[in-house]
């Protein structure tokens, strides 16, 4: 009988299962990534309108606290401007970051802020000048803030099809 014929399997196999499971969940996050920017924003915006207004503030309180981050001396970075309309004044997009974490936690309470279709508000033009649908764009508000979103079927915004056209503070 030789030595090797008891002993267990050596530590490297152990090892290369690990990086078969590494690799498995990677390529499962991406490939998942891949379907949400590809079909994923097109089946919310196939659904009602709930799902869409839900949806919208769900990206329009990511974005505003991405961008919030990215501020040095009031103004935001190059890297959250994808998030605004190209044609939004620079100093409406900087007010972004006068925002705090207590301004955006009303955005995402329902129970301490609107979201309606701006088709329902006067600011309906305005989607339109930019060359947004109005129907798939949204006014958000609190008693502190109002940001108008759309989404942008065309995608030329990012992997989230999202542009801000509007951000107010309605406080001093």
């Amino acid at each position: 009988m030789t030595e090797d014929a008891g002993q267990s399997p050596s530590p490297s196999i152990g090892l290369w299962v690990g990086f078969g499971c590494l690799g498995v969940l990677v390529l499962s996050c991406c490939l998942l990534t891949f379907w949400v920017q590809s079909y994923g924003m097109q089946f919310i915006l196939d659904r009602g309108e709930g799902t869409k207004m839900w949806t919208s503030r769900l990206v329009l309180v990511g974005a505003l606290e991405g961008t919030r981050k990215t501020c040095t001396d009031g103004v935001i970075s190059e890297d959250a401007l994808p998030w605004f309309h190209p044609n939004m004044p620079s100093e409406t997009r900087n007010l972004a970051c006068s925002l705090d974490a207590e301004m955006l936690q009303a955005l995402t309470a329902p129970e301490r802020s609107t979201t309606v279709p701006i088709g329902n508000t006067d600011r309906a033009t305005l989607a339109s000048e930019l060359g947004m649908d109005p129907t798939l764009c949204f006014v958000h508000g609190t008693e502190d803030l109002s940001a108008i979103g759309c989404f942008d079927t065309d995608g030329s915004s990012g992997a989230i099809p999202y542009q801000i056209i509007d951000l107010s503070l309605t406080r001093p």
